[in-house]
């Protein structure tokens, strides 16, 4: 070999200098580590459950805790907001959708929600390592997942869009009977003013009565009206007028002595003084208050007010002296429907009832009911409410039926109490709804429906309840007539024992009670 020849060495190896197998799987790991790869080892099928369960806890599973605050903070607000929602309970809670205020924007939550959860479970999906051998598998839980809450909360928005619907109906304008105040302050024939408790505002003075300032609170009383409209033919009367007032009731609530007043007119009321001072009805025996709409809107009663309705709102405020707030109308022909749709209501019948003719309105005759408890059905109870059958003394003819009118609205609203009260709604909810929007309208505000739901439930859970049924001594009978003439003296003192200084007459003079 020549001197001037380079010498090429070859570098000899060793153990020592080959990579060991923890440096060639960290080498392995860092090459891998590439934004939005895959993360190894984590089931994409998991990961999706886990945002199925709640948004962002699948991201946080692989990884991506980023992602998982972003997708978990939305939902955790609205649950927020639902725990704050549900401090008066499930029952007020249910009924705050009654509200077309509150279930139209709930209705729009619960399907973003749908879409925000679809896009979480989606999301954490692809987040997870995907091998061909449980591919099947996974696509087959996402699949599942997926339907899941695309059919609940589809379900959802439905039974929210429902409530929205007949939220609008029960609480929304009705032009059979809406109360119609022309003017604030009316004139009567005499030349006085008259005016209304239910105009807002306003601070009315009723002729011949003490009037009253009416301002509804929180913490003061508040009084509705209960109209039901019986249009159901009856004998000699195939062309019944839906304007017929067959059941009037008065509810007062007063939240100082946690306690609820019913007082309920008979239909023969006749002959009685009106509000506004006028002689219309006054000492005739054919005025009964039943007709009293109908006769305002044919002209053969002049009011001060054009609709009758409103008329027969004030001069039932009148009679029984205390100021209305608000006023409910219920067609009684379709609130059959409502008792069959929460499943009927129970009763205790103080005595047994037999009346083979009475017309039970379905093409069969003969109504039987035994004493003690009873659990009716639709038809049931509203023959139990119409029947005049009266087998003891104390409550005779319509002054029976208006006890159990009484009982019967007593009963829905144990229906609804306590913790059995959203079962009932929820399971009934479909047929429910579309029954109270057929046959309930009311001008009671909306929301504040939940709040006087609250403080019902309180009352029936330990305050007291007072039902009163104006027959006799409340009225004298009219010979070869069945009208019956308001003793105006004892309905006063009754108002001002059940009502209190709340009476419209607490230390006022009582018109005289005129009937022949």
């Amino acid at each position: 070999m020549d001197k001037n020849t380079p010498i090429t060495t070859t570098p000899i190896t060793t153990d020592a200098d080959e990579p060991t197998p923890k440096e060639t799987n960290s080498r392995s790991a860092a090459s891998t580590n590439v934004p939005n790869a895959p993360d190894r080892g984590r089931s994409p099928s998991l990961a999706a459950l886990l945002s199925f369960i709640w948004p962002g806890l699948g991201q946080l599973y692989a990884g991506k805790r980023r992602l998982a605050a972003i997708f978990a903070v939305p939902a955790l607000l609205l649950l927020l907001v639902m725990v704050w929602e549900l401090r008066q309970g499930l029952l007020v809670f249910a009924v705050r959708f009654a509200d077309p205020a509150f279930s139209g924007p709930a209705a729009v939550l619960v399907l973003l929600l749908g879409a925000w959860r679809l896009a979480a479970v989606g999301h954490a999906y692809l987040s997870g390592e995907r091998h061909k051998s449980r591919r099947v598998l996974d696509r087959l839980v996402v699949a599942a997942l997926v339907a899941v809450i695309v059919v609940s909360h589809a379900g959802a928005g439905y039974m929210l869009a429902v409530a929205y619907d007949t939220g609008n109906k029960v609480f929304g304008p009705n032009p059979s009977d809406q109360l119609d105040f022309t003017t604030s302050q009316p004139t009567t024939s005499a030349g006085q003013s008259a005016g209304s408790s239910l105009i807002a505002g306003a601070t009315p003075t009723i002729p011949g009565t003490p009037g009253s300032t009416v301002t509804p609170s929180a913490d003061g009383r508040v009084t509705m009206i209960f109209t039901g409209q019986d249009a159901a033919p009856e004998s000699g009367e195939p062309n019944r007028n839906a304007k017929h007032y067959d059941s009037i009731m008065v509810v007062s609530y007063d939240p100082q002595s946690n306690s609820i007043q019913m007082v309920s007119i008979p239909r023969e009321f006749a002959g009685f003084p009106m509000w506004y001072g006028g002689t219309d009805c006054f000492n005739k025996q054919s005025c009964e208050i039943t007709y009293l709409a109908e006769m305002v809107d044919s002209g053969s009663v002049q009011s001060p007010y054009k609709a009758g309705y409103t008329t027969l709102v004030e001069e039932v405020q009148y009679l029984v002296g205390i100021p209305i707030d608000y006023h409910t109308t219920m067609n009684l022909d379709e609130f059959e429907k409502v008792i069959d749709a929460i499943g009927g209501v129970d009763i205790v019948n103080p005595a047994p009832i037999s009346t083979p003719n009475f017309d039970m309105l379905n093409g069969t005759k003969g109504f039987y009911l035994a004493a003690g408890p009873q659990h009716l059905n639709g038809l049931q109870a509203m023959a139990y409410a119409r029947d005049r059958y009266a087998p003891y003394k104390e409550l005779s003819g319509d002054y029976a039926r208006l006890g159990r009118e009484q009982q019967i609205m007593t009963a829905l609203l144990k229906k609804y109490s306590g913790t059995n009260g959203i079962l009932n709604l929820t399971m009934n909810f479909s047929n429910l709804m579309a029954a109270v929007g057929s046959s309930i309208h009311t001008n009671f505000p909306a929301d504040q429906l939940p709040d006087f739901v609250a403080r019902g439930e309180t009352v029936l859970s330990s305050g007291t309840t007072t039902n009163v049924v104006l027959g006799p001594p409340y009225v004298t009978n009219i010979p070869n007539n069945v009208a019956k003439c308001p003793v105006m003296s004892k309905i006063a003192a009754e108002s001002i024992a059940l009502f209190g200084q709340d009476s419209l007459w607490y230390g006022k003079p009582v018109p005289a009670s005129v009937c022949s």
